[in-house]
């Protein structure tokens, strides 16, 4: 059994941490149970068992930082914005909701935190994240842009032609791959000829790390040093 070494993080982090991951599963388990009720009719994609590494990200975010989500991102977007009832008001329809109740579970956006947007078209909001990145470089600010993804987005041609684009101008973007090794009901390995999707970021000069993606105490300290790093260096990442 892996243990996770928390030694070097306070209490009060390992409790923030902590708790911001239950408040993620928790809401999307009620979300769950709303779905199967018939209360919450919009289509609703869950992210349970993905919460550590966006919680981990958000610590080392600010609100002048964009996030990009995709169709999976209740978990992206409660990291960012700690906003369980913009987001369960928006699952039910409600003006009340992020999105004033006219995108459900898949369009969720709350700038003022952070958070860009997400949507349900697989690899779309790649490309939103590198222009955001390119913007924020003209502007010559301290900001970065992250995208996050899962491993089926890799299947698809705008991911590469981003990757290219991004290594060529050293943009501030942190390209976050969130591998379960599913899409459309397929295992990777019946889709790609490797598990790991980090040869993509080799095939474009793109410097990447693998890490456990439920490991929170793990995630936190790496990503404070990679974040750091890209606010200095434009140092790309793309994270297993």
């Amino acid at each position: 059994m892996h243990c996770s070494d928390i030694s070097g993080l306070s209490s009060d982090t390992l409790f923030r941490l902590l708790h911001k991951m239950l408040i993620i599963r928790e809401t999307e388990e009620w979300i769950a149970q709303k779905v199967g009720s018939g209360d919450i009719k919009c289509p609703c994609h869950l992210a349970v068992g993905q919460e550590a590494a966006p919680v981990a990200l958000s610590e080392h975010l600010t609100e002048s930082d964009r996030v990009y989500g995709t169709h999976r991102s209740h978990n992206h977007y409660l990291a960012m914005t700690d906003d369980v009832e913009g987001l369960i008001s928006e699952t039910l329809g409600k003006e009340s909701g992020c999105s004033k109740g006219m995108g459900g579970s898949q369009h969720l956006i709350k700038e003022s935190k952070g958070f860009g947007g997400s949507v349900p078209i697989v690899g779309a909001t790649i490309p939103i994240a590198a222009g955001a990145a390119l913007a924020m470089k003209m502007r010559n600010m301290s900001s970065i842009a992250v995208a996050f993804f899962g491993d089926g987005a890799t299947e698809e041609g705008v991911i590469h032609e981003t990757f290219n684009m991004a290594a060529k101008m050293q943009l501030p973007v942190c390209f976050v791959c969130e591998n379960n090794l599913f899409a459309s009901h397929l295992h990777i390995l019946q889709r790609q000829p490797a598990s790991s999707t980090v040869r993509f970021a080799r095939a474009h000069n793109i410097n990447y790390i693998q890490l456990d993606g439920n490991d929170v105490a793990l995630l936190y300290r790496k990503l404070k040093l990679i974040v750091g790093k890209i606010r200095k260096n434009a140092f790309l990442t793309l994270l297993k």
